[in-house]
C-alpha cells in the first residue's frame, strides 16, 4: 500500500511546473485520481475507478 502524504499530492505549483516529455506521462494523486501529460505539454486530469467489474476512466482537460 502506498501512502499519499502532502508532498506527494498534487499541487498547483505541481501542476504548473510538469513540463512535457518524449512520450506522454502520468502524475499520480490519489484514489485513483491523476494527470496526464501530453508530449504538447496539455494536461488533462483522470480519474479510473470500477463499476460492475470494468474499469473506467473519466477526463477533464484542463
Amino acid at each position: 500500500m502506498s501512502w499519499i502524504t502532502p508532498d506527494t499530492m498534487l499541487t498547483d505549483t505541481k501542476l504548473r511546473n510538469l513540463k512535457p516529455k518524449d512520450k506522454l506521462y502520468k502524475v499520480n494523486d490519489r484514489d485513483g485520481l491523476y494527470v496526464a501529460v501530453t508530449t504538447a505539454g496539455s494536461i488533462s486530469f483522470r480519474y479510473n475507478y470500477s463499476i460492475n467489474g470494468r474499469q473506467e476512466t473519466i477526463t477533464s482537460e484542463s
